[in-house]
């Protein structure tokens, strides 16, 4: 049977961020005979999904209906993306978030930027590049989809490692280090 990761629109994502991610969740987990597929048909934010006092929408909403998503259509995997802001229970805002050992997971490009923060008044570094950005969305695409096989955050050097702000993420590799591979084999197995 051929297990595929699906990746799924979530609001108005370009196709430009899914065909990038596409291709380098690919490479990443090839070795693995993971495919990767973007379905066509992306869902739509919901009012409920928002919160109008933190201009968030919140991400256990959005989750639990990719987990439904792909238990219903019996998904191996599925990333929902989006490039709005979004926050979990006890954080300010979250990059990503997954149920470990669910099938589903969701990441958002918002603050993956550095023109989030500038536009919104906060820190900016410097312009980055379209390969830098393409880059930490690969890392917490595959940081919140190594929670859907199990795993848990990890303080070694590698994609597992929480990050709490754009340093973080650039920091970190995109590798998953030699302990997290290791469950990472056996989980997928």
């Amino acid at each position: 049977m051929k297990r595929i990761i699906y990746l799924l629109k979530v609001g108005e994502s370009t196709q430009s961020i899914l065909s990038s991610l596409k291709k380098n969740l690919e490479v990443e987990f090839n070795e693995f005979n993971l495919y990767v597929e973007i379905l066509q048909e992306g869902i739509k934010l919901r009012y409920s999904e928002y919160d109008s006092k933190r201009e968030q929408y919140k991400a256990p909403k959005i989750l639990k209906r990719l987990i439904r998503k792909a238990k219903n259509n019996k998904f191996f995997r599925i990333l929902g993306i989006l490039e709005k802001d979004i926050y979990s229970k006890n954080y300010n805002f979250v990059f990503g978030i997954a149920k470990r050992g669910s099938y589903a997971a969701l990441i958002s490009s918002a603050r993956l930027t550095e023109n989030f923060y500038r536009d919104h008044g906060m820190m900016y570094r410097k312009r980055e590049t379209k390969g830098e950005i393409e880059e930490r969305i690969l890392k917490e695409a595959i940081h919140e989809l190594g929670h859907t096989f199990r795993l848990k955050h990890c303080r070694n050097v590698c994609v597992m490692r929480f990050s709490n702000s754009l340093t973080d993420t650039d920091k970190k590799p995109v590798k998953f280090c030699a302990s997290c591979l290791k469950q990472l084999k056996t989980s997928i197995q």
